[in-house]
């Protein structure tokens, strides 16, 4: 399974995620290449970085997939942000993947935490190193998470390039409508963390619904997800489950279904975590 989508066609239609996996991450990743995976997500502060890079060198060395075939991405670090820092931890997290390139390297916050009052600056100064890595052949494609239509504007603002990708919490329970349709506008594709939600399609008459075209829950929350456009990454430390979160495209959901699962949307049923108050706030 390799059907891409956005991006010029770079980018598959979903991912792999890597933040806590229950196990060894490069029999995990590799797992999940084998099964048919082609995005790997990362990220300096998931520590995940090394098992990747082994699982990439196994799949390559194995006959699995070739480089090529495989869409790499990680995102630097809240507490390097600045030209020189994104320059240096572009580097660390290069060598611990062990690649030549990443296919995408992406601003993981668009706040650190003690930088409220100089982010905006340490943004633009980041940024630029992202632009010169681009040019430079190292990055293919750059982009951003978490970022509001405010942090998004002040790169353009300021003359620059704007991000190819946000990263956001998307699920049917904080769909982020206003944000998503804004990127929509500006040709800038949205990657799904957190897919699934936190448990609102476990009611029975979600389950009911999913039972209906023959799948789980977490499979409609994925395949509502890319009806939507948006590029899903999901996450499990079970060969199985990693399997049954790929078979998405032998089925639509209907549209009297997906309204119902638009109308599940809320303000409030995101992740509880301080960076998105933070990010909220300034």
């Amino acid at each position: 399974m390799d059907d891409r989508a956005l991006l010029g066609g770079s980018l598959p239609k979903i991912g792999f995620g890597t933040a806590d996996l229950s196990g060894p991450v490069d029999a995990l990743v590799l797992c999940a290449i084998e099964a048919g995976y082609r995005l790997i997500d990362t990220a300096q502060v998931y520590g995940s970085e090394e098992g990747v890079g082994a699982a990439v060198q196994k799949a390559v060395a194995q006959g699995v997939v070739t480089r090529e075939e495989l869409f790499i991405q990680t995102k630097l670090a809240p507490d390097c942000h600045g030209y020189h820092e994104a320059l240096r931890c572009f580097e660390e997290s290069l060598d611990k993947l062990r690649l030549e390139y990443l296919d995408m390297y992406l601003i993981h916050w668009p706040v650190a935490r003690g930088s409220e009052e100089t982010y905006r600056e340490k943004n633009i100064a980041t940024w630029q190193a992202f632009e010169e890595l681009k040019a430079r052949g190292k990055v293919r494609h750059i982009g951003v998470c978490n970022f509001l239509e405010r942090h998004l504007l002040h790169f353009t603002e300021n003359g620059m390039t704007c991000p190819e990708v946000d990263q956001l919490e998307i699920h049917p329970g904080f769909q982020q409508r206003g944000l998503v349709r804004f990127c929509r506008e500006r040709g800038i594709a949205v990657e799904a963390w957190s897919p699934m939600g936190r448990g609102i399609l476990r009611k029975p008459e979600f389950e009911a619904m999913a039972a209906s075209y023959g799948k789980d829950t977490g499979q409609l929350a994925l395949r509502w997800n890319i009806q939507k456009g948006s590029v899903p990454l999901t996450r499990s430390s079970d060969p199985a489950h990693m399997a049954l979160d790929l078979e998405l495209f032998d089925f639509e959901i209907a549209p009297a279904d997906m309204a119902k699962l638009d109308a599940l949307n809320t303000n409030t049923d995101h992740q509880d975590i301080w960076s998105y108050k933070r990010q909220q706030m300034y």
